[in-house]
């Protein structure tokens, strides 16, 4: 420890304001004193505060009155705190502690994002209104038909033929007309596919609707697949946790400016996210147990994936982009063969 007077330098309350001096303590009191010998400051030593100190850094000192004193010695530590190493300073210098966080930090984060925030999720969608939900679900819409669709090309009989298929189906299963839509476009981009956005509507592609032309089951198969992934609010559960995920990444990271855009914006980054494999056999499950119900076949579901299994191979020996696709579902085997063997229970 470093001998009284200790050099340092007062910073004034409230003020970017400071002065070179040293401290001594005299009794029961601290003094500050100028190069000239007058008194800065004198105070008790009950009133002095001294702040936890951190290796390299000057462990200094705050008054009653708002001011600060730090010495120019960092390796200093004042006599009369009641603590000479703070525990911040003890953990620092404990090696195994350092170990053990620098294995523990990772796992942590990991814990946060793969099973805390996923089970946030879960809960936040019960909180989640109607019109915060339909908001989402619009304005995801919104911009995929910019970036990724465009007017169908099916001719009106083949709309009406589908939508009035749409329509017996949902009364059937008892579900809301209002709430479930039917849309169809073109897209070069999304090609042969179908995806439900959180509010209900679902969006099927010409190249789909062509794919299945001459199997009109399977395509009720892929439509209650989708249906499935509303009614299971997966696309509300994945747009929580991908903000969720960059809300904690920014505090962690420090990029705190973000977080509003993130929270703002997250609905418009639905058509770069991908349902997770669980997600996915959720929505198989209830498409086969669905078309069970109305009087199909769960081979209906296993003919659709076979369909979109072929195409998809042609497709991937041109466009290596359908692999992603593909790497964000369960395998098409494992799922023709569930929906071959399924049993109802």
């Amino acid at each position: 420890m470093s001998d009284f007077p200790i050099t340092g330098c007062y910073y004034y309350p409230n003020s970017s304001q400071h002065q070179q001096c040293s401290a001594s303590i005299t009794g029961e009191y601290l003094q500050l004193i100028d190069s000239q010998q007058q008194v800065i400051l004198s105070s008790p030593l009950a009133d002095c505060q001294s702040e936890s100190p951190l290796p390299g850094i000057a462990s200094a000192i705050s008054f009653s009155e708002g001011g600060r004193f730090v010495p120019q010695d960092i390796h200093f530590r004042w006599p009369f705190a009641p603590d000479k190493q703070g525990l911040t300073e003890r953990l620092e210098k404990n090696k195994a502690l350092i170990l053990l966080s620098i294995i523990l930090t990772p796992l942590l984060l990991w814990f946060i994002l793969y099973r805390g925030i996923p089970a946030i999720a879960v809960y936040s969608v019960s909180l989640a209104s109607p019109s915060t939900v339909e908001n989402m679900g619009e304005q995801a819409l919104t911009v995929i038909e910019k970036v990724a669709l465009e007017p169908t090309m099916l001719t009106e009989d083949q709309q009406s033929a589908l939508q009035l298929q749409w329509q017996t189906m949902l009364k059937q299963l008892n579900l809301d007309a209002a709430k479930f839509r039917l849309s169809f476009y073109k897209s070069d981009y999304l090609s042969t596919n179908a995806f439900a956005l959180p509010h209900g509507r679902v969006v099927v592609t010409d190249e789909l609707v062509k794919l299945l032309n001459d199997k009109p089951d399977a395509l009720r198969a892929i439509l209650l697949h989708e249906i499935g992934h509303v009614e299971y609010q997966h696309g509300i559960r994945l747009t929580a946790q991908a903000a969720a995920s960059s809300i904690v990444l920014a505090v962690i990271f420090g990029d705190l400016e973000g977080i509003t855009e993130v929270v703002l914006g997250s609905g418009s980054s639905f058509l770069q996210q991908a349902f997770s494999r669980d997600m996915e056999r959720e929505a198989d499950q209830y498409a086969i147990e669905k078309l069970i119900t109305l009087g199909y076949s769960s081979h209906d579901f296993a003919d659709a994936i076979e369909a979109l299994q072929t195409r998809l191979d042609e497709k991937a020996k041109l466009d290596d982009s359908w692999l992603e696709y593909l790497s964000t579902h369960p395998s098409s085997q494992e799922r023709i063969d569930y929906a071959r063997q399924y049993k109802p229970k």
